[in-house]
């Protein structure tokens, strides 16, 4: 090896051992931590792929949650009162209920007749006093 290449190579090398110092310094990021042990020899793809998904999904309600809701308030405000209308309510995330809020506001004339801002806030109301 040439006395150039030895150079390079070690300060190439010095400055990787000083960017690696710098990123010590930094605190890590709990989402790369947790993806880097989910890809650890020991863990299956199968359960790699089971953690990801179900952690994309926690605190949502399901699809089929959301839409029986939307079908069940094409009645109008009053399905605010029916039991199984609340349940399905209170199962949705924060993001959930505000595109329900938006959606009831656009239904079609030959569907159900649209939501104005006050029944959305008396939604809205009903939602927050189940998760108060």
């Amino acid at each position: 090896m040439t006395a150039a290449r030895r150079s390079i190579g070690s300060t190439f090398a010095k400055l990787c051992h000083e960017a690696d110092k710098v990123q010590r310094r930094n605190p890590v990021d709990p989402r790369i931590a947790r993806l880097r042990k989910l890809m650890a020899d020991d863990v299956s793809l199968d359960h790699a792929w089971r953690k990801l998904n179900a952690a994309k999904i926690s605190g949502r309600a399901a699809r089929s949650t959301v839409e029986a809701l939307m079908f069940s308030l094409r009645n109008g405000v009053n399905a605010l009162g029916r039991p199984d209308v609340l349940r399905r309510l209170s199962e949705l995330s924060d993001m959930q209920i505000r595109e329900v809020a938006v959606r009831v506001q656009r239904f079609k004339p030959h569907i159900a007749p649209a939501w104005t801002a006050e029944n959305v806030r008396v939604l809205l109301a009903a939602r927050s006093k189940i998760h108060g």
